[in-house]
């Protein structure tokens, strides 16, 4: 039997890193391992303390060599806390590896050949448009709030993230106060019982927040908390109650509430100005957004009155920053309130029910719809959830055989394995990858969206 690894220190150079923002390199006997808060180019002393059949996972004890990738995190948190994995590494780095995660997914999962572009980057702190906390209590009687530790539900409480506008720990601060004060019970996710279980907040670029208040059912100070959220902070504009009675990982549930003040928050992208509910999807960095959907509408090069066919639309950012006049726009999203925002959202910013049709309901039906109300649609543009592309879905986009996709992806593995179908289908239309980019959309944590080129072309 083979001597273990377990709880021996091993001299390790870090030759890589992964989305989970592990170093990754080799012990002496050449298995792999994952280090974590270590960098490409650090030569570390590791202690293992797990091991598999085929990889290790270390823990770092003190490196022998720094990379020169390294940064400070500036963050007394960062050891600990889960939302973000790659704090320690310099900007420059963490770019580079973005990018280099994209080709990888390509080459390894799509088995495609693609030069992506170097990672279009806008911004690095103070980004994040939204937050939603998960609530704890760290001891009877004393709610906080915080974000998972790495690979667990335990909640690691902070008094400032950086990545975020400082109101909205100013807001959770208060509010779990006020918890306490008014005896609102915590949701315990063990025992499947309490009360509050996530306070999820979006600014806009005025400084006004809107609050949602998630809770497990229906509790009677919901209301005053509400009032006094609203006289305690002149940033906020309106505070909802979501109702999510399930046990499990779900965050909202299907009710939401207006308690006090408005139901939406306005907001500008793009030149457009877009009324946003608090469970409409809409992307957390405004700033790197707007350079996004810069990117996609120069890729879709919709013709002068051409069809575009929006998936997965939200509350109709992409499609509507994308058309111009003379040309059609049909959206289509399985969420009833961001379909309500993206039809108020095209009547403000000047379309017209002549142009543009938004509807509720799978995207594999957007084909078909499109083709009723305004014809075949001349490009087609899908940002869908980090799951990707349905069967349905992609069939319903080889049958329609646009000249342009324009993929946007939050998660480099199923967008490249997507791309692998509409490239190698079977039959006389085939796709071409022609273009990728990824955007840092999510500076210090291993997420990264990209924007894809998929452009036809007969076998």
């Amino acid at each position: 039997m083979a001597e273990s690894r377990k709880n021996r220190l091993y001299s390790v150079e870090i030759t890589g890193i992964n989305p989970d923002g592990n170093g990754v390199g080799r012990l002496e006997d050449g298995m792999v391992v994952f280090v974590p808060l270590t960098a490409p180019g650090d030569v570390a002393v590791v202690r293992v303390i797990k091991e598999t059949k085929s990889y290790a996972v270390g823990r770092l004890e003190r490196l022998s060599v720094p990379s020169p990738d390294r940064r400070d995190p500036l963050c007394p948190v960062y050891q600990r806390c889960g939302g973000c994995v790659f704090r320690h590494l310099r900007p420059e780095a963490e770019r580079n590896v973005l990018r280099e995660l994209v080709e990888n997914a390509f080459r390894r999962i799509g088995h495609l050949d693609v030069s992506v572009e170097p990672t279009v980057f806008v911004n690095e702190e103070r980004y994040r448009n939204k937050v939603v906390y998960p609530l704890c209590e760290t001891e009877p009687g004393r709610p906080t709030f915080g974000y998972y530790t790495r690979h667990s539900h335990a909640v690691v409480e902070h008094a400032d993230c950086p990545l975020q506008d400082p109101i909205f720990d100013r807001i959770a601060m208060f509010h779990v106060k006020q918890l306490a004060a008014r005896h609102v019970p915590v949701w315990n996710e063990k025992r499947g019982a309490g009360v509050a279980r996530h306070l999820m907040m979006r600014r806009n670029r005025d400084g006004e927040v809107l609050v949602c208040m998630v809770a497990a059912k229906p509790f009677p100070q919901a209301q005053t908390l509400a009032e006094d959220l609203l006289r305690e902070f002149p940033e906020v504009v309106g505070v909802s109650l979501n109702l999510n009675p399930t046990p499990g990982n779900a965050i909202l549930g299907s009710e939401t509430r207006t308690l006090a003040g408005g139901s939406v928050l306005r907001d500008r992208l793009c030149g457009k100005t877009f009324l946003l509910s608090p469970t409409a999807f809409y992307q957390v960095n405004a700033d790197c957004a707007e350079a996004l959907y810069r990117k996609a509408a120069e890729l879709a090069d919709l013709p002068e009155n051409g069809i575009l066919l929006d998936l997965y639309c939200g509350a109709g950012t992409v499609g509507l920053t994308m058309v111009r006049d003379g040309q059609k726009l049909l959206g289509v999203e399985s969420v009833p309130e961001a379909v309500e925002n993206a039809r108020e959202n095209a009547l403000r910013n000047g379309r017209t029910p002549e142009n543009t049709r938004f509807v509720c309901g799978d995207a594999s039906l957007g084909v078909r719809t499109c083709e009723e109300l305004f014809g075949t649609p001349d490009v087609i543009v899908v940002d869908p959830p980090r799951k990707g592309l349905s069967r349905e879905v992609l069939a319903t986009l080889l049958s329609a055989a646009p000249e342009r996709i324009v993929y946007i992806s939050c998660n480099p593995a199923t967008l490249a394995a997507n791309c692998e179908t509409l490239c190698g289908a079977e039959g006389g239309i085939r796709y071409r990858v022609t273009s990728a980019t990824p955007f840092h959309m999510f500076p210090s944590t291993g997420h990264v969206e990209t924007v894809c080129l998929l452009s036809k072309y007969d076998v």
